[in-house]
């Protein structure tokens, strides 16, 4: 089933059997978790149906940003060369970037230095930009961090963290105290 069908059904008719009211009620898929606890925390989640539509999106939160290619740097050379972006002296408004996983329970962006380098959370801009595949959901931190054992065998990344706040104004219990918001546009490419 592809991503998109799980938010809106799949065209494939359904079978009328009942089901009894005894069972237990069927747990949401990782990739619905993660949808709803992503936006709950103030992520703007968007979904893709391809590379054309991701170009398509990025272009539009440019827009509805009013910030210019040189206002935008990635530290990925691949991203870089996609959406056009342009290295400027200036600081950047917005970061563009990968992440490793996206963590479901949570709703939550693992990253690691691949993506930040040796960077703090703080020293990043307050916006930031990720690009995701629909292969990326992990159901939670223990099963990201063991496909992360596996990925990288004999060279694990440093500086693994989580993007778990991206809303200052959503920032309100206590866990997130000292943690540094920011704003999160996810970019969630179909994988064929």
């Amino acid at each position: 089933m592809r991503f998109f069908d799980q938010f809106f059904g799949s065209k494939k008719p359904k079978q009328s059997a009942e089901k009894s009211k005894y069972l237990p009620k069927e747990a949401e898929s990782k990739e619905v978790l993660f949808a709803k606890k992503f936006i709950e925390r103030g992520g703007k989640f968007i979904y893709c149906e391809d590379a054309t539509a991701t170009f398509s999106y990025f272009n539009q939160i440019i827009e509805e940003n009013g910030w210019t290619a040189e206002e935008i740097e990635s530290n990925s050379p691949v991203l870089s060369s996609f959406f056009n972006l342009i290295p400027s002296e200036k600081k950047p408004k917005a970061l563009v970037l990968h992440c490793e996983y996206l963590v479901a329970n949570k709703g939550a962006v693992l990253i690691c230095n691949r993506q930040i380098q040796e960077k703090k959370l703080s020293e990043l801009p307050e916006n930031l930009i990720i690009i995701a595949k629909t292969n990326d959901f992990k159901n939670d931190v223990s099963e990201a961090m063991t496909s992360i054992n596996k990925k990288y065998k004999n060279n694990l990344p440093s500086n693994i963290t989580t993007l778990n706040a991206f809303d200052p104004t959503k920032e309100n219990d206590f866990l997130s105290y000292g943690g540094n918001a920011k704003h999160l546009y996810l970019l969630v490419q179909e994988v064929n």
